[in-house]
């Protein structure tokens, strides 16, 4: 029996199962006397209280064990707390009669349902940190014992329908072997911490519960998303196999962790990182990036009340390209659409807010708070001339591109009449998500500085399905010819325009498909920081001969599956060992996908 999920953090782990059974909090609507309202109120303060007490406690204990990065993670369920927006509303619903504890159930619930319809994954899996915040405080409102986390008499693998990072981080770090949640994503917060300490996890397996009783054992592959229970003596074997390849790939990644990414006929290829936050730059460092490729800037945006001022983002951008000391910093402008949009924008609901106002194109309708983050971005750039880049996302046109362009220009002109310090010469490229951009490639070459082509979006785009759909998902193919074709062919109009091209997402992440991707004349990757080393090891075990050779057959052939079998027969023998398809789970396999 085989029990799929999301790969959330890297590892594999054999042992025994300990459950952990979900908590039920029953809140009750209660009336509340007028006379009663003040020491409801003075209830929940003090339950709030409590609550940050125990979260900065958590905090530090987090920041001595795996240091500030991981800590930063409470500082957010810190601040849900002193929202003040949240703050009011419980107190409106008091003063209305409903007791505490019934109100601020329903203001978080409307928060978190609002994160749970959201695209983006990272954004998405904050509805975890809601939902964790929330139970901490009920517990004090309900006068309910704080939840106990078994003891773990023997090193195990925790079965669970889901823990908040809070409790993520209290569980005995040598006790765990590994974690299996019923729910969550790559992106969590409590993904973050297990992977933080260095313990396999596997999210969003349906059914774990039932499929795994206490006293049972089961295999954890933090690489693939999979879990096994109970395997038998030939499966134990072959995952303890795989562990030990897996530490012998550990030490060679960590040998060439400095090392350029050049392949063995002397072509370079730069690598970035893919970051979300700004406290995740010493991650890029720490896995030998020569930069960021990919720096999302919507957390600006969102769970929040008020637009983001230009001050805020300046010394935000600015802290990111000093901690980069000197290597070349990517940000990607704004990508907010119709289904991740702040409640401050007023924009209604779309049908198909993937085919709707998102992108450039919300940017461009939103003219002054895109203003404020491109002076935001050129005053910052003036800390790192020449090595700071802006990126726009979606763009579909070449009229989209000239009047972000013309957006710049007068920002440009702004801060210079002003004499503001910045850096003009600012490049500035865009992403390649859609057939539009990728048909008028040479067109748009002509106005932007470079392309990055954002693979997970071009493959739903080019293929028309959506990529979150469960029942599409065998449709969504990023080795399907018309996907390489059409890299093959931005590459070349931008080649032929003399601007580079890289390539972020999925596919980047993929040491098979990055191999491909080189063959296709690619000149830069950027994925996350944990595939950037394995990346890297591919690229140096290839000659980019063989490379063209590979993408050239790929290309012309009439259907995925027989460049599946070009990758497994071609690519495969050129990689090292550790590498190989067999022992990590396939082309586009593990880890799990991030948005691009």
């Amino acid at each position: 029996m085989r029990l799929d999920g999301i790969a959330a953090s890297p590892g594999i782990a054999i042992g025994p199962v300990l459950r952990i059974e979900p908590e039920v909090l029953s809140v009750r609507e209660t009336e509340v006397a007028p006379a009663e309202q003040e020491t409801e109120l003075e209830s929940f303060r003090l339950a709030l209280e409590d609550s940050r007490g125990e979260l900065a406690s958590i905090r530090d204990s987090i920041a001595v064990e795996l240091g500030e990065q991981e800590a930063a993670i409470y500082d957010a369920h810190l601040m849900l707390l002193d929202d003040p927006e949240m703050l009011a509303a419980v107190e409106r619903g008091v003063r209305a009669g409903r007791n505490a504890a019934w109100v601020f159930q329903g203001v978080m619930a409307s928060v978190a349902a609002r994160f749970e319809k959201v695209d983006d994954e990272y954004l998405r899996e904050r509805r975890a940190d809601i939902l964790d915040c929330e139970r901490r405080v009920l517990r004090h409102l309900l006068g309910a014992d704080r939840r106990v986390l078994l003891q773990l008499d023997e090193p195990s693998v925790v079965v669970a329908h889901d823990l908040g990072p809070s409790e993520v981080a209290q569980l005995p770090r040598g006790r765990v072997l590994a974690f299996v949640l019923e729910v969550g994503g790559r992106t969590s917060h409590g993904a973050i911490v297990a992977r933080g300490r260095g313990i396999p996890a596997v999210v969003s397996v349906k059914g774990a519960l039932q499929a795994m009783p206490a006293g049972s054992r089961a295999a954890v592959d933090g690489f693939r998303g999979v879990v096994e229970p109970d395997p038998d003596a030939a499966r134990t074997a072959h995952y303890e196999s795989r562990r030990e390849r897996l530490r012998a790939q550990s030490s060679a990644l960590e040998a060439m962790r400095s090392e350029p990414a050049v392949t063995l006929d002397g072509r370079r290829i730069d690598l970035g990182a893919n970051l979300e936050l700004p406290g995740d730059a010493p991650l890029a460092l720490e896995s030998g990036a020569d930069g960021i490729g990919l720096f999302r800037t919507e957390f600006f945006y969102l769970n929040r009340f008020e637009k983001p001022t230009e001050d805020e983002q300046y010394r935000t951008y600015r802290g990111v390209i000093e901690r980069m000391a000197g290597r070349p910093v990517i940000f990607r402008t704004m990508d907010l659409g119709g289904d991740k949009v702040a409640s401050y924008l007023g924009v209604t609901h779309e049908t198909n807010p993937f085919l709707g106002l998102r992108g450039i194109r919300l940017a461009l309708a939103s003219p002054d708070m895109f203003r404020t983050q491109i002076r935001a971005l050129y005053r910052a750039a003036a800390h790192a001339p020449g090595r700071v880049r802006m990126m726009f996302p979606m763009v579909s046109s070449v009229d989209e591109l000239l009047r972000s362009l013309e957006l710049c220009a007068e920002v440009r002109a702004d801060l210079a009449r002003d004499d503001v310090a910045h850096d003009p010469g600012v490049e500035v490229g865009i992403m390649i998500e859609t057939p539009s951009a990728v048909w008028m490639a040479d067109a748009l070459a002509r106005h932007a500085a470079f392309f990055s082509i954002g693979s997970n979006d071009l493959v739903q785009y080019t293929l028309a399905m959506d990529r979150d759909n469960e029942r599409l998902a065998g449709l969504y193919e990023p080795l399907d010819p018309s996907v390489l074709r059409s890299i093959e062919h931005t590459v070349r109009a931008a080649h032929a325009a003399g601007r580079w091209v890289g390539v972020c997402g999925e596919m980047a992440g993929d040491p098979h498909t990055a191999v491909l991707l080189l063959g296709l004349g690619v000149d830069e990757l950027s994925m996350s920081c944990y595939d950037l080393p394995r990346v890297k090891a591919a690229v140096r075990a290839v000659r980019l001969a063989d490379a063209r050779a590979i993408a050239e057959q790929a290309v012309r052939c009439d259907s995925a599956g027989p460049v599946r079998a070009l990758v497994r027969e071609r690519v495969d023998a050129l990689l090292p060992g550790y590498l190989a398809l067999e022992h990590n789970g396939g082309a586009n396999g593990a880890p799990a996908p991030e948005r691009a």
